[in-house]
C-alpha cells in the first residue's frame, strides 16, 4: 500500500472517532462504516497503534474494540474518556512496536 493511501485511511479512522465523539468503538462499526477494504483499515490501525501511538486494539468479553490512547484523545480534542474506560487496564502496544 502506498504511503499516501495509508495516510488517507488513517485520517478516515481518526475522523470516525471524532465524528462519533467517542474514544472507544467496536471494530465492526468501523469496518461497516466504509468501502475501504478491511485489510487496508487494519494496516491503517496498525500504523496508528505502532507508529503514532494514537490508538490500541483489544478484545473484551469476546468483542473487538479500537480505543484511543490518552494521546489520541487529546490529539482529536476528545479529552473526556468514557466513564467505563479504566485507563489503568488499557492494553499496552505489542512488543514488536517497541523494538528499535
Amino acid at each position: 500500500m502506498d504511503k499516501r493511501r495509508l495516510e488517507q485511511i488513517e485520517t478516515y479512522v481518526l475522523g470516525f472517532f471524532k465524528a462519533e465523539r467517542r474514544t472507544q468503538i467496536l471494530a465492526k462499526e468501523l469496518f461497516a462504516s466504509t468501502t475501504y477494504a478491511n485489510a487496508d483499515l487494519v494496516r491503517a490501525m496498525e500504523a496508528l497503534e505502532k507508529t503514532h501511538r494514537l490508538l490500541v486494539r483489544h478484545t473484551t468479553d469476546g468483542f473487538d474494540y479500537v480505543s484511543l490512547t490518552p494521546q489520541g484523545a487529546a490529539y482529536l480534542g476528545l479529552e473526556k474518556m468514557e466513564e467505563d474506560t479504566d485507563l489503568s487496564t488499557m492494553p499496552h502496544p505489542p512488543k514488536s512496536a517497541t523494538k528499535s
